[in-house]
């Protein structure tokens, strides 16, 4: 699990109030912008609402990550000259892409 996004202790002793949200009929929220901000917040981060044995509730903000930025951070080899992972990517798709067009005609 990732911190970022995490309140520490020292930081939660000084209470900091951010607005409010009002709860669509779906069951949405727009996050505050100052929120966001202090969280750094961004689409397509995913948020954790956890209960405390208070009642409180604590906000875990959660970057996303693509796939290809987890690929680079973690890095492997194949061989000596190693992989080049956007072309490895691009080939795979461009791939599936074809057969999903083979099995669209019947063929």
């Amino acid at each position: 699990m990732t911190t970022e996004g995490l309140v520490t202790a020292k930081q939660a002793t000084a209470e900091q109030d951010f607005g409010e949200a009002t709860v669509t009929s779906k069951g949405q929220i727009t996050v505050p912008n100052d929120l966001r901000k202090a969280l750094d917040i961004s689409a397509g981060d995913r948020l954790r609402f956890v209960r405390a044995p208070d009642g409180s509730v604590r906000l875990e903000a959660r970057k996303r990550r693509r796939i290809v930025d987890f690929a680079r951070a973690n890095a492997f080899r194949a061989g000596e000259a190693g992989l080049d992972l956007d072309k490895t990517i691009d080939e795979a798709i461009t791939l599936a892409m074809e057969e999903r067009e083979r099995r669209s005609r019947g063929g």
